[in-house]
């Protein structure tokens, strides 16, 4: 099924292995090359000092040295060249792994995993879960923003719609996609982000823009300047000293000022390049859909200011080197490169947060065209404005591989509000009910769903299906279950309608209060405008079908004992379940 695919991953991966070869080789021209310009430097050096620098061997070796230099800077391009290959390469792999039925090698989400709610019960975020399945983002906005989004499914339909549209378009643009996300995962953000999100307050540094230094700015370097070439033309170099000295006796008074603002961008020249270059591939790209040509508007000073960003923060880190004592006692260097971030900063802080949540949800959308390429028989659902419904056919689990899954039909708004689904342990209750709550954040993340047909209008996901103890709560399981209910209960009545996914409710008490509590549960859910689905073992529970018609639905999973053991086929079908399972397990497992 993922044959074409995988095939196109693999050629992807075959021809980026080819470039690396080339440029590995080109590597090593220079490397060489690197060794002899040094090598002749130093003999042409020694050649004007045994000639008392007569000739033109002091200028054959300005040039070898010069040459060397030129050679540093092209081996540094080839080398980030290759690092971009070797993530394009990472990025293929991982698709073709994923294909094939193995985890991905990107983030789980599970350090931004809620502690509880639907993202809980259903998986969203950890190993093997959807935050894993979808991730193909590379900094920390563009995870943070499928997480949010994963946490808040879209509820209106208009902005499910826009999504769609934007996915079938990005899902054709690989290139881009892959480009983007390489370029992201060469990101070394850390802290980075925030500390350049953080507001700078500009009065604290108003001492820099005084008249004074304002005037010294200017007026300093032209006089370092001339002084040098004034220096050299007399071959003394006395005074040349004296003013060096002077200029960083100045540059002391402003000290603290100065180390304040280097420490917010420090060492970071790379990292604001790879946003400049990030924010250029969304820049550039041609977009049709209007939200798209939307979201390149935000962004588009944003490649330029990050590009002076990086240029300043290399300026900047020249205060680390030895030279600075020189170009600072000259140039007063440091007080240009204060200044020129003040004016940066006034610029652009207030545009940097909207920036990054463009290119979050850029990287977003990308990792959910990713999904739609990889999985072309998934559909994009259509949307009801009206009726509160959900109807598929051959719905699947969407986390697991297509051979593999069963898939199901159903049906539930048109008749019935609420599905009773009974059956013993293992047929597939919980199974299904994820599905559908998985397909239905896929659905509202705008995003295809694993089914041949899908209908649905946009919900809230209550759910309810694992509790655990609490000790710093000092809450039992059972108590915990129904805190859950209380807000489950106390949220129905919101605008926007709910689906409640609820299974095995009341586990924590006995068998009559279960069946009591379960009872009167589902009761107060029909007052309620939602859908609803309840997995069971009591199968008693049925009979309110009959006692609430056209208002709840009997649904079941049954299995079949043979000759040769249990079989399931994980196949709903309408009415109560009539077989069980439970002593028969403990049987062959030697429990009883």
């Amino acid at each position: 099924m993922y044959t074409e695919r995988i095939t196109a991953y693999s050629d992807k991966i075959r021809n980026y292995k080819t470039e690396q070869k080339k440029y590995a080789k080109q590597l090593g021209f220079i490397s060489v090359l690197r060794l002899l310009l040094f090598l002749g430097f130093a003999w042409f050096l020694f050649l004007a000092f045994k000639a008392r620098f007569s000739g033109y061997y002091m200028v054959y070796s300005l040039l070898c040295i010069i040459a060397f230099i030129i050679s540093v800077i092209l081996a540094e391009s080839i080398k980030a060249k290759n690092a971009l290959l070797q993530q394009l390469i990472r990025i293929n792999e991982n698709e073709v792994n994923v294909l094939n039925g193995l985890p991905s090698s990107f983030d789980n989400g599970a350090m931004m995993a809620p502690a509880k709610g639907f993202t809980v019960d259903l998986n969203i975020f950890g190993k093997h879960s959807l935050f894993h399945l979808l991730n193909r983002t590379g900094s920390k906005c563009g995870k943070q923003a499928l997480a949010n989004r994963l946490t808040a499914p879209f509820t209106n339909t208009a902005d499910i719609r826009n999504y769609q549209a934007c996915m079938q378009e990005l899902s054709r643009k690989i290139n881009f996609r892959q480009q983007l996300l390489a370029h992201t995962l060469l990101l070394k953000e850390e802290g980075a982000l925030e500390q350049l999100q953080s507001q700078i307050q500009a009065d604290k540094f108003a001492e820099l823009q005084n008249r004074f230094w304002s005037t010294m700015i200017i007026i300093w370097p032209l006089a370092g300047f001339f002084l040098i070439v004034y220096s050299i033309w007399v071959d003394s170099y006395r005074l040349l000293l004296l003013f060096m000295i002077l200029g960083l006796f100045l540059l002391s008074f402003i000290y603290k000022k100065t180390t304040e603002l280097y420490q917010h961008i420090s060492k970071r020249s790379y990292l604001y390049n790879q946003y400049a270059v990030c924010f250029r591939l969304i820049a550039d790209e041609s977009f049709e859909h209007p939200y798209l040509q939307k979201k390149q508007k935000e962004i588009a000073e944003a490649a330029g200011a990050f590009k002076r960003l990086s240029k300043l923060g290399g300026l900047f880190d020249l205060r680390l080197s030895l030279f600075s004592i020189f170009i600072n006692g000259w140039f007063l260097l440091e007080l240009f490169c204060a200044r020129a971030y003040l004016k940066w900063n006034r610029e652009y802080q207030f545009s940097i947060e909207k920036w990054f949540e463009t290119m979050g949800e850029i990287e977003l959308l990308n990792s959910l065209a990713g999904f739609s390429y990889n999985h072309p028989s998934f559909i994009f659902p259509d949307v009801a404005d009206d009726q509160l419904l959900i109807e598929a056919k051959g719905i699947g689990h969407p986390l697991m591989m297509e051979n593999d899954a069963v898939v199901n039909d159903m049906k539930i708004g048109v008749a019935a509000r609420l599905h009773l689904i009974t059956g013993s342990n293992m047929s597939g209750k919980s199974t299904f009910l994820r599905t559908l709550g998985l397909n239905m954040i896929l659905a509202q993340l705008g995003a295809p769903v694993f089914a041949k047909t899908f209908v649905f209008r946009p919900v809230r996901l209550l759910t309810s299906f694992h509790h655990i103890d609490s000790l710093e709560e000092s809450t039992s399981y059972f108590y915990a279950e129904l805190k859950c209910l209380q807000e489950i209960i106390q949220s129905l009545p919101a605008q926007v309608p709910a689906l409640v996914l609820l299974d095995e409710v009341m586990r924590g008490t006995n068998s009559k209060d279960k069946h009591d509590g379960t009872a009167l549960l589902i009761k107060t859910i029909l007052n309620y405008d939602c859908l609803s689905f309840i997995a069971t073992h009591d199968t008693e529970l049925g009979v309110l079908a009959e006692m609430h018609p056209g208002l709840i639905e009997n649904y079941c999973f049954e299995s079949e004992l043979t000759g040769t053991g249990l079989h399931f086929d994980f196949t709903m079908r309408k009415g109560v379940a009539q077989t069980k399972n439970a002593t028969y397990l403990m049987q062959q497992m030697g429990i009883i």
